[in-house]
């Protein structure tokens, strides 16, 4: 299946899950409220209570513990006893820990997706590189988050490995916040352009070691980037 296939095939199944009646409250919840802490409505660092989430919701406490019991699960929140949750805050530690994880990840990834791609999916990824592009153009630093975040999971998708990317996707929304908040490093958008349309080359022309070295450098950098804004802050 293309990129473009399965991204038409996702936006019915998204349509199907949202509006399927037997579709479990605290999934859609949980989707929710990750998807409202990157945006910042729950800051990182911010105690959320069982009452806020309820009514903020319109639901009852039992699907928000469960969509808190499988935040946790994947390092999204921090459940406190009886209090709700600590949304963790981004630091170095966890910047090290997340892109040690995304660097091996990404870079067997890539390496498949080389092999995979199809025409087709190649002039997909390069439309996403085209739209993040446009966002950092813009300087709309919401816009460069989530069209990064597509590029990324499409090629990611190409290599048919669903535990590899269910790993990644659970693991980006607090890097992405904290991008959101803090933004990037100077020039760090024009590095992000190169890097992205070299992986995509390399993908394009099927050169396995080529896109797996451009992903282990793309992973690299942004670490730094983050390292060196997390400095800023102190």
């Amino acid at each position: 299946m293309s990129v473009i296939d399965f991204i038409k095939s996702r936006e019915c199944c998204i349509v199907t899950f949202v509006d399927a009646i037997n579709t479990p409250t605290y999934m859609r919840l949980r989707e929710q409220i990750r998807s409202d802490i990157v945006a910042g409505i729950w800051p990182l660092g911010a105690h959320i209570t069982l009452i806020q989430l309820s009514s903020h919701y319109g639901v009852s406490a039992a699907p928000v513990r469960e969509a808190l019991l499988q935040l946790q699960g994947e390092g999204v929140v921090d459940i406190r006893m009886h209090r709700g949750a600590v949304i963790p805050n981004v630091d170095a530690r966890y910047v090290e820990n997340i892109y040690q994880l995304r660097g091996a990840l990404q870079s067997m990834l890539a390496r498949e997706a080389a092999r995979r791609a199809t025409p087709v999916d190649v002039k997909a990824l390069h439309a996403l590189c085209e739209r993040h592009e446009s966002a950092a153009a813009d300087n709309d630093v919401a816009a460069c988050v989530q069209a990064n975040r597509e590029l990324h999971h499409n090629i990611d998708m190409l290599a048919d490995n669903p535990p590899a990317l269910a790993v990644l996707d659970s693991r980006a929304s607090l890097v992405d916040a904290f991008r959101r908040v803090h933004g990037y490093g100077g020039g760090r958008l024009d590095t992000v352009i190169a890097q992205h349309r070299k992986l995509v080359r390399a993908i394009a022309r099927g050169d396995a070691d080529k896109a797996a070295q451009a992903a282990v450098e793309h992973t690299d950098s942004a670490r730094n980037d983050l390292l060196a804004l997390l400095r800023q802050q102190r």
